[in-house]
């Protein structure tokens, strides 16, 4: 059945209701309220369409997290076209790849990302963001946007890119208007009211689907950054009295490390979820003492985002799972014959539900490895128990075949976050001739953390065959994909000579 709902409707609505209340606020700035921002966007949709942008375009954004962001964003919709976010941190070459990919009509750049286009040789016309201050006023008098229906496609998010190029998810208006109606039975507290904080891109696939829009949707006030720093977030956290956060377990873990951490009233902080990489237990204790429950989450931007999120009950009940499940989204976990697991046996996540992506962007093989059946096969490790709580384990592709035995690494990188003095790690598997595989561990410490304390210590708590055969103890942050997530394809290509490389690569014998 086709329906109306579009994802720009929200800012048009809150512009009659209440036209003068924030929406969007970045640092310092001055806040951009309902009605400013449904006439820029009007302005923006209507400069878009003089350069040729019909229904179903492409339109590439290319910029650092500004206030003109959302207004694009919101006016790409309203023109009917796609929104086609670029990581404001690639390079040339990798903008090119998503240029040529996309096949965009216009992008809309800031002057760095626009020269590093024009040094590749992008021939898409640019629209420069420092132009678009002269759309504030709005569209000329009767202009309307365009209506086309939910079930077409509204943004194209792009991967993570952690195996390969990225692929683009192609992601529908009905898919998000769906998904925030599942958010909102989750936790009905969300709405008008709502204060949100985005510490990531506004180009990620949290940052335009469940920052701008979703906050927008509901008539909330989303609050950003132009750059992430733990002390801002903190302040931000604390004195705007934000209810909705999503963040990776590093920025949790460096939040609650800052020096105003134990004093801050955080009480306003109500949903409060995490999501990229499994939390520590520590860190969840932490913030729980605050009277914050963080909530796990599990999802991909193929499904809209979390498809598996806990309830405050169930993150009590189960600190270290996902929950049960939402109204819509469904999850199976199955053998490699497709067999349904008995409980608490590790099997393949597949993923069902509102949010499920139309497919990728003309790669029709890539959509057909990835939907079958109407599932999404995610490529990765999960379980269940026998009350129906999912966890997450591991990516299979990550998965480290040792000895015969399979080894997580999420596992292991859940021992070594126990450890005093150590900040983040990543724990992946390296060529070894006795073995096949071993696992590695890259470990950041601010404590100057000794290489055989760590061994020690995993030595500990793990069995034999999981303990790391090498650890690369490191004082600068880990590489991060666009996510947020760690770039384990990067360490394990960084590190694949570990066995030959001299100190200060620590091993242990297996």
């Amino acid at each position: 059945m086709t329906t109306n709902g579009l994802l720009h409707d929200g800012v048009s609505y809150w512009a009659r209701r209440r036209p003068r209340h924030p929406a969007i606020v970045i640092d310092d700035q001055p806040p951009l309220d309902y009605g400013t921002l449904d006439r820029w966007s009007d302005g923006i949709a209507c400069r878009l369409q003089s350069m040729g942008v019909t229904p179903g375009d492409r339109v590439g954004v290319a910029a650092a997290n500004c206030l003109a962001w959302p207004a694009v964003a919101i006016a790409i919709l309203k023109a009917g076209g796609i929104i086609t976010p670029f990581n404001d941190r690639l390079v040339g070459d990798e903008l090119a790849y998503l240029a040529g990919y996309s096949d965009p009509r216009v992008i809309v750049a800031d002057d760095t990302r626009a020269a590093l286009l024009r040094q590749e040789g992008v021939a898409v016309p640019l629209l420069a963001f420092e132009e678009l201050d002269a759309d504030r006023g709005g569209g000329p008098a009767g202009w309307t946007p365009v209506r086309i229906e939910s079930e077409a496609v509204a943004m194209i998010i792009f991967t993570s890119g952690s195996t390969a190029r990225p692929k683009g998810a192609m992601m529908t208006h009905g898919n998000y208007l769906a998904k925030y109606m599942e958010m909102r039975l989750l936790d009905p507290r969300l709405g008008p009211d709502t204060r949100s904080l985005m510490p990531l891109g506004l180009h990620s696939s949290p940052g335009t689907p469940w920052g701008i829009l979703f906050t927008t949707t509901l008539g909330g006030t989303l609050y950003a950054t132009t750059k992430y720093q733990a002390a801002q977030t903190l302040r931000t956290l604390r004195d705007q009295r934000i209810n909705f956060f999503l963040g990776v377990p590093m920025i949790y873990d460096q939040i609650a490390r800052e020096p105003g951490f134990p004093e801050a009233d955080l009480s306003a902080l109500t949903f409060a979820r995490v999501g990229g990489a499994t939390p520590s237990p520590d860190m969840l204790a932490t913030w729980r003492a605050k009277g914050v429950i963080v909530r796990q989450l599990y999802g991909m931007t193929e499904v809209g985002g979390g498809s598996i999120i806990a309830t405050e009950d169930e993150a009590l009940a189960r600190p270290t799972s996902c929950g049960r499940g939402l109204a819509f989204s469904r999850f199976r976990i199955v053998r490699d014959d497709g067999t349904p697991c008995a409980p608490d046996e590790p099997g393949h996540i597949l993923l069902q539900g509102p949010g499920l992506m139309a497919g990728y962007w003309r790669d029709p093989e890539a959509t057909a490895a990835a939907l079958r059946d109407g599932w999404m096969h995610t490529g990765d490790i999960g379980a269940v128990d026998d009350e129906g709580y999912f966890t997450f384990l591991d990516r299979s592709k990550e998965m480290i075949k040792s000895g015969g035995f399979n080894v997580s690494p999420t596992e292991i990188e859940a021992v070594l976050m126990r450890m005093p003095g150590v900040e983040e790690c990543a724990v992946f598997g390296v060529s070894d001739d006795k073995f096949t595989e071993v696992p590695c561990a890259c470990v950041v410490t601010h404590d100057a953390v000794r290489s055989d304390a760590i061994h020690r210590h995993c030595a500990a708590l793990l069995a034999g065959f999981k303990l790391p055969r090498y650890v690369i103890t490191l004082d600068t942050p880990l590489p991060r994909l666009s996510n947020q997530k760690i770039d384990r394809r990067a360490l394990k290509h960084h590190y694949a000579d570990a066995a030959n490389r001299p100190e200060p690569v620590a091993r242990t014998k297996l």
